[in-house]
This record gives C-alpha cells, structure tokens and sequence, in this order.
C-alpha cells in the first residue's frame, strides 16, 4: 500500500480512505463529507450519475470510520470524488502501475475485506460492513482467511 501511496502523494488519501472503508467506486462518487458523522459513514442508495444506486443492493449502509480513513477524510475535498467511476479507475490503474504493483480499483476493497477477515472479525460482520448482500459471496472470497482457516477445525475436536 506504501508504494502506491508514493507512487502519487496528491491521491494518496483517496486510496488510504477507499482501502479503509471498503467502499465500491460507485459509492464513492458524489459522496459527501456531510455523509460522515463522527466516527460513521452513510452511504446512501441515492441513484449515481449513470442513474444506478450507489449501493449495489440499493439500500443505504454505514460504514465504520478508523482513524485512519477520518484522517483522510480530512484531506479529501466535498464531494470526496466529482468525476465519474470510471475515472477514478483509471486513475487507480495509473497509480497503481507507476508503483509497480498494477491491479484494478476493486483491489482495495478485497484489501479492506481480507484484513478485517485476517485480523478475526466474524464472516458475517465482514457481510455487513461490506455490504454483501448475500452471506454466501463473503464465504464464498474470504473464509479461507478466517484465522483458524481450513487447517485448524479438526485440531480442536478432543473426543
């Protein structure tokens, strides 16, 4: 994440804020700072500039806010993004490329999920803060980073 961050210091924020919050690109776009209160992210349903919801099920979510991404917060402009979606991919692309480590936009949200997996959030919190709406598309990417993972399950049985 470092080199990507260097790779263009002007965006850095926007991708700490997206790799912290796990949020799509299109609800980023348009977002507001008046969306965030405290440590809390709404992220509305409110159709995008393509006429689509923000949120891919259509119904709104919050999103917890660490201090990391309320540092960035503070650094982003209102709204945090004004440009369309695909812009802010390529612009990830090209970041991304000039820090050598290339990938798309949605790299930072699987970072965000794997993380909050890794560090032994329950699978079905990992659902809700990323706004599955289905249990199974969790489980489905990030079970196998489940701390105890596949490997550990047969080690606790004691009969």
């Amino acid at each position: 994440m470092r080199k990507l961050y260097r790779a263009n210091p002007g965006r850095a924020p926007l991708w700490l804020f997206m790799a912290h919050t796990g949020l799509r690109r299109g609800e980023l776009v348009g977002l507001g700072k008046d969306s965030a209160a405290g440590s809390r992210l709404r992220v509305e349903s409110e159709p995008d500039e393509d006429g689509q919801g923000r949120t891919k099920s259509g119904k709104w979510r919050e999103v917890q806010l660490n201090r990391y991404a309320r540092w960035a917060l503070r650094r982003l402009p209102d709204p945090l993004v004004a440009v369309h979606k695909d812009t802010v991919s390529d612009w990830f692309a090209s970041d991304a490329k000039r820090a050598g480590i290339g990938g798309s936009l949605h790299r930072l949200r699987h970072t965000f999920c794997a993380h909050v997996v890794m560090a032994g959030v329950p699978l079905r919190r990992v659902q809700i803060l990323a706004g599955h709406a289905d249990y199974a598309t969790t489980e489905k990417f990030y079970a196998h980073l489940t701390p105890e993972g596949d490997d550990g399950a047969v080690a606790k049985l004691r009969y």
